[in-house]
């Protein structure tokens, strides 16, 4: 072999011979390659570590360090922008999931080489993480059977380490002092419609005017009262004494703030202390770790607490034991509830309470004199006091988490070994949910109300293999692994909860009026048990130093499948080649890798239910005379039925430039999605509403981009960066009976969606108003006219034209700086806050002339467009335009300004309140002082570093009124920037 010369093209100085330890032997040249990025090993499948250089599939690794200074409570959170392909849509919700999307579908987590099937991101405590490795499809994950068939995310925790006993503390504090992104309301008028308001008793008819936000304008002149102001019965009014009367108060603008004012600063706390040890023969870790997080809505908070016991030990010759154990600890005593109604915070305090509302009034939230009876509101019928929301709706959550493993690894002989393993999950989950008398629902004022819910799960998994390696010349090796394995788990949930409370304010279950209620639909009391028996293994070859070849089989028996088709086959093959080790590339090329992989996997299931096979009878929530009655499903299942079936490939590439100073990693996927589960209407005549059955086809694709770079590389200063750009599309191939359409639910705009075989299957829709071939809305007395189409019309699409993330890190002397931003391109998502600003009359777009004259009595709204004089538009079955002989004149009809918005809530003009997703956010600063070794040693240290940091600092996009970072629009709530300081100190 050459040896090959790497010249720097200032970036570097000089000529550097790319290897070491040259030797001349009396024929050519012999290299010992130095690659010390490309000999990089990283995490796969069932915890193998393997070069990267011979893996024939996608592979991203984040190092554990990018944890340690910016804490959030949900460490995938941090994730964001660092992988490409992973698409993290954050909540700005305390203590609900953020969306994790890998390639466009929910990848497995796994821990310690131990699959996760719960996914329980809190209980992961960020301090004890060493890496993460992030296995990009199926051909990656298809070890791990059904469960890895979209990916995995590979967790490993810190162990011991070689060398004498040190001590870490770090302690991180952020504070949540402002919002980047919330809703701006109009403070000029209050509540009530059609600019009348007079309070009456709360019920919200009559003078009160529906709970609407249409009311007066505030803060206008009036001579002729004490204050100077237009006066009106309000509900903090006094009642005079002598009448008996409410006496009017003046109708101002006292909360132009409340937003702000309802909102506290929120405290994310961060605390861990560890202690680490290891020799020849034993390693050990320990680890303690406190996360507190206090919410931004009052009241409101999450605790985690962890403890981590890991280590290793070599007992005798040729045995390793490894083993890791995690106690955690979830608890609140409150946590906001989330979604569109009066029970999210949002609701009541954005959308339906106005500026003449101080929200600081109503922090004395009970009636004087009907303490615990009665919540004191403008309105208590259709809205919650958000301060009574706040304190008296409880919702305590506390969940006991124990996860462990144990791998032990026996060589037998030199060149074969032993292995076993066998991983724990377990846990204990109590909730409450405290309903006070007076508290609102939708169409419902509680009695007051106590639920209790109890879940208690168990799996294990035990493993038991062989493990061979065996290098058999300078030109080949080859490496295999196999196993028999055993997964058991059991899950049981119940439910319990009270019909009315006797004393308001004890929730206890017997304190309830009517006898105690265990609901039976869903998941909420059940039982149920699950077993896969398993074989797999794999094997790695390699040829001439230069070829790679990998190939996994995996046999599942399920128990959640009808015997005689509940066994499965899951096999993969993937291979990579170093060009480099077979042709002289130009110098300045370091390395150039090309792989490929292919892979099939099913799912273990029909949908999400262990028994979804089987079709039975169920208890229904009505009993006779207190005996229970049961029901038939109505659902009739395909004797044939077949799980859901992934096939999929993919390609890439792997180049490294000037000596690894720039590293491009670049992958085309594609995957074929078949035997998905369809619902097909049934007549009731034959005794069932659907049948289920495998219908649709859908193809994914899509491309990543990974690029590094040392920017500069001197010997006191270095500044590196990484780019990851992706794109994922998914369309439906195939409908099933050979259908041309079909509909599809999709969370960015919560609703099914009408597509076309063919078409992209993101595809939002809706059914539009009527429009003219130019595009003009067609209106009729004033008002929209709703299309005659026979199908919705396209309003966007929900994925990303690209998903991107772009890190910086520089270092100077003793300083650093970490900069991270990342967005997203394109993807259109329907925005439940702007149009419910728009009906209710609190968007500041609402305030005009218009609105005055309707307050007025006047019509003087004449919405843009035409109306129809003469003719008809006319559709075919398949939406397609078949005659259009309309005649059109402008639009001259004036109407109710107040009414037309209540009736259209602005959509025509505000694009159905579909928006794009696009965005760019400063995700992630962090400014490091690492402190001198002068300093160090005069306190005994052996490191200590402070740094100032800050996530989410800065957030540009087009949507109004809330964060598109979540890709779905249902009230969340407003989006805050952290600040703080970490200090990290090493003994």
């Amino acid at each position: 072999m050459k040896l090959h010369l790497l010249i720097g093209l200032g970036l570097i100085t000089g000529l550097e011979a790319y290897g070491q330890n040259v030797q001349k032997t009396g024929g050519p040249d012999s290299l010992k390659t130095h690659e010390k990025n490309i000999d990089e090993v990283v995490i796969t499948a069932l915890g193998i570590k393997k070069e990267k250089k011979t893996i024939g599939y996608a592979v991203q690794e984040v190092k554990g360090e990018i944890f340690e200074k910016v804490k959030e409570p949900n460490f995938i959170n941090s994730l964001s922008g660092r992988v490409a392909g992973l698409n993290i849509k954050n909540s700005t919700d305390l203590f609900q999931d953020p969306g994790i999307s890998l390639r466009g579908a929910k990848p497995l987590i796994v821990i310690d080489g131990v699959p996760d099937r719960t996914a329980d991101l809190w209980r992961i405590n960020a301090d004890d993480i060493d890496n993460i490795s992030v296995l990009k499809g199926p051909t990656a994950s298809a070890l791990y059977g059904s469960v890895g068939k979209d990916g995995a995310i590979m967790i490993t925790t810190k162990k011991g380490k070689k060398g004498r006993m040190s001590i870490s503390f770090n302690n991180s504090t952020m504070f949540q002092t402002s919002f980047i992104r919330i809703p701006k309301v109009q403070t000029v008028y209050g509540a009530g419609n059609n600019g009348k308001y007079a309070y009456i008793n709360g019920e919200g008819s009559g003078s009160e005017g529906g709970g609407w936000i249409w009311g007066p304008k505030l803060d206008q002149r009036d001579p002729s009262t004490p204050s100077g102001y237009f006066e009106t019965p309000q509900y903090n009014s006094p009642v005079d004494p002598a009448t008996g009367k409410l006496v009017p108060l003046p109708w101002i603008s006292r909360g132009k703030n409340n937003i702000k004012n309802f909102f506290d600063t929120g405290i994310i706390q961060s605390n861990n202390i560890s202690v680490d040890w290891g020799s020849e023969k034993a390693t050990f870790r320990l680890s303690l770790s406190n996360i507190y997080q206090k919410g931004i809505v009052p009241n409101t908070d999450l605790k985690t607490t962890s403890i981590s016991l890991a280590g290793s030990v070599h007992p005798i010759e040729g045995l390793t034991i490894n083993s890791t154990l995690t106690y955690n600890k979830e608890y609140t005593s409150n946590f906001p509830e989330v979604g569109y109604g009066p029970t999210n915070y949002l609701y009541n305090l954005v959308l339906w309470t106005g500026a003449d509302v101080d929200i600081r009034d109503l922090r004395n939230y009970w009636v004087a004199g009907k303490e615990g009876y009665q919540q004191r509101h403008y309105n208590v019928s259709y809205y919650n006091n958000p301060y009574f929301q706040a304190y008296e709706y409880l919702r305590p959550y506390y969940k006991d988490n124990v996860l462990g493993n144990v791998n032990l690894e026996y060589q037998i002989v030199p060149k074969l070994s032993a292995k076993a393993r066998v991983g724990a999950n377990i846990y204990s989950l109590n909730r409450e949910f405290r309903e006070p008398k007076s508290y609102i629902g939708y169409g419902n004022k509680s009695l007051g109300n106590y639920t209790q819910v109890n879940g208690n799960y168990f799996d294990i998994t035990s493993e038991l293999g062989l493990k061979y390696q065996n290098r058999y010349s300078d030109n080949f090796s080859l490496s295999g692994e196999a196993y028999v394995s055993n997964y058991y788990r059991e899950l049981k949930n119940s439910e319990i909860r009270t019909d009315g409370l006797i004393v308001p304010g004890w929730y206890n279950l017997f304190n309830s009026v009517g006898p105690l209620f265990a609901p039976t639909d869903g998941n909420r009391n059940k039982k149920e048990y699950e077993q896969i028996n398993s074989v797999y293994g794999y094997v790695d070859m390699e040829f001439y130093k230069a070829f790679f070849l990998n190939v996994t089989a995996r046999h599942d028996k399920v128990s959640t499948l009808p015997k005689g088709n509940n066994g499965y086959f899951y096999p993969s093959v993937s291979g990579s080649v170093l060009l480099n080790q077979l042709f002289t590339l130009p110098d300045w090329v370091s390395f150039a890798k090309v792989r490929g992989s292919l892979a099939r996997v099913s799912s273990g299931k029909l949908t999400n239910d262990t028994y979804g096979y089987i079709s039975a009878f169920r208890r229904s929530n009505t009993s006779w005379n207190g005996v229970p009655s049961f029901y038939f499903e109505d659902i009739l299942i395909d004797a044939n039925i077949k799980p859901e079936t992934t096939d999929s490939w993919e390609v890439g590439t792997n180049i490294a430039l000037l000596k690894n100073r720039i590293n491009l990693d670049v992958t085309y996927f594609q995957t074929r999605d078949y035997n998905n589960l369809t619902y097909v209407p049934l007549s009731e005549g034959v005794g069932y509403k659907y049948y289920l059955t495998n219908g649709n086809v859908y193809q994914r694709r899509g491309v990543e981009f990974t690029l590094n770079a040392d920017v500069i590389k001197k010997s006191d200063f270095k500044w590196s960066a990484q780019l990851n750009l992706s794109q994922y599309r998914k369309y439906l191939k195939e409908a099933y009976g050979g259908a041309d359409y079909t509909t599809l639910f999709n969370p960015a705009n919560g609703r099914n969606n009408f597509i076309r075989v063919g078409e992209r299957a993101d595809k939002l829709t809706t059914m539009p108003y009527e429009t003219s071939p130019d595009g003009q809305l067609v209106l009729r007395n004033g008002y929209p006219v709703n299309s005659t189409a026979p199908f919705e019309s396209n309003m966007g699409y929900s994925d990303p034209d690209w998903t991107y993330g772009f890190s910086n890190n520089f270092n100077y002397k003793n300083f650093s700086l970490s900069l991270l931003f990342d967005g997203r391109i394109g993807g259109s998502m329907y925005s439940t806050t702007n149009q419910k600003m728009w009906w209710g009359g609190i968007a500041p777009g609402t305030v005009n002339q218009y609105r005055d004259d309707a307050n007025a009595g006047s019509n003087t709204y004449i919405a843009p467009g035409v109306r129809v004089v003469s003719g008809a538009i006319t559709y075919d079955q398949n939406g397609n335009v078949k005659s259009d002989t309309r005649v059109f004149v402008q639009n001259d009809v004036a109407v109710n300004y107040n009414a037309f918005m209540q009736s259209t809530s602005n959509a025509f003009e505000s694009n159905y309140h579909y928006y794009k997703q696009t965005f760019i956010k400063l995700r992630e600063v962090t400014v490091t002082y690492n402190f001198g070794k002068d300093f160090t040693k005069k306190l005994d240290l052996s490191s200590a570093s402070i740094s100032l940091i800050a996530r989410n600092l800065w957030l540009a996009s087009k949507i109004k009124n809330v964060d598109p970072d979540s890709g779905m629009d249902q009230l969340q709530t407003p989006a805050t920037s952290s600040f703080g300081v970490n200090l990290n100190v090493k003994f």
